[in-house]
């Protein structure tokens, strides 16, 4: 008996690793949503998220290593990773007590949808076992385990920069195309098939967002536009939305972008005759003209700041 529940550890210390692998890898890519969240959570800024979302990335990658490795489990690996699952535990908590069982986690990306009270179970589930491995593990150690340690978290933490590394550029300019030109704003005030939106837009600086709700990118996208409204109630954002009515629940569920204006936008072709073929769209309008252009990559809220001051 004793010899299967030590075996069991071990088997079980590998899965764990693995889910800590599959869980770290599925968070790279894209890894916006997650780089965002070190900032709604006020833990940095937007330039620094970046490296603190690939650093923790790291983190999991070389948690995930020791337990397949069977490192280190009593003296180290399963302490820290036990309080690395209380901690998710209770942040999940505080995100279903705020928002509810709705949207997704995070805990594989946008890979696996979870919802925050899937994310608590399977948390549970990792930690129940964590504890069976650390008081059933044979435990053991040879001569050069510290050396293969030692390599294994500077892979790890490099992995995440090298798999999918920061861009400098991107992080500190605007994209720019054809500029100052008028948008066709009058359209969507003009027609009684189409909502009426709730800010007369025309008038004024505003980031208008053109999204669809079924789109990927447009989620992340308008989690980005959340956020900066979040750390800055006083941005002018408004999104046009296009797509089915079955669709806006699971998009805001996603986002958490209620605090943001929006209106529907699906007349015959209105949508796109506006916004332009590619979405999501991202305009600096100001009374009317279009001044600038951004995709979400190279979206700045500093940059937007200093442009509404001017």
């Amino acid at each position: 008996m004793k010899i299967f529940l030590k075996v069991l550890a071990v088997i079980l210390s590998i899965a764990c690793g693995a889910v800590f692998l599959l869980s770290a890898y599925t968070k790279l890519f894209p890894i916006e949503p997650f780089e965002y969240t070190f900032v709604e959570l006020g833990i940095t800024g937007w330039k620094g998220s970046v490296f603190i979302a690939r650093l923790f990335i790291g983190f999991e990658f070389a948690c995930g290593g020791l337990l397949i490795l069977n490192f280190w489990l009593k003296r180290f690996t399963i302490p820290l990773v036990s309080f690395t699952l209380l901690a998710f535990i209770a942040y999940l908590l505080v995100q279903l007590a705020h928002y509810g069982n709705t949207g997704n986690c995070g805990c594989f990306g946008t890979f696996f949808v979870f919802t925050p009270l899937q994310g608590i179970l399977k948390n549970i589930a990792l930690l129940v076992a964590a504890l069976f491995i650390y008081f059933f593990h044979p435990n053991f150690s040879f001569r050069f385990m510290k050396l293969i340690t030692i390599v294994l978290v500077i892979v790890a933490f490099a992995l995440p920069f090298i798999l999918n590394p920061v861009d400098f550029d991107s992080a500190a300019k605007n994209y720019t195309e054809k500029l100052n030109y008028k948008l066709d704003l009058d359209a969507v005030y003009n027609k009684p098939d189409v909502p009426t939106p709730k800010a007369e837009l025309r008038k004024g600086k505003w980031i208008i967002a053109f999204m669809s709700l079924t789109c990927p990118h447009c989620r992340i996208a308008a989690k980005k536009l959340h956020v900066m409204k979040l750390k800055n109630p006083n941005l002018p954002i408004y999104l046009f939305l296009n797509g089915p009515d079955k669709y806006i629940k699971p998009f805001f569920d996603d986002t958490r972008a209620t605090d943001l204006n929006w209106s529907l936008l699906n007349g015959k072709g209105l949508f796109f005759k506006i916004s332009g073929p590619a979405v999501p769209q991202i305009d600096w309008v100001n009374n009317d003209t279009v001044e600038n252009k951004s995709n979400y990559f190279v979206l700045q809220q500093k940059d937007v700041e200093d442009w509404l001051k001017k």
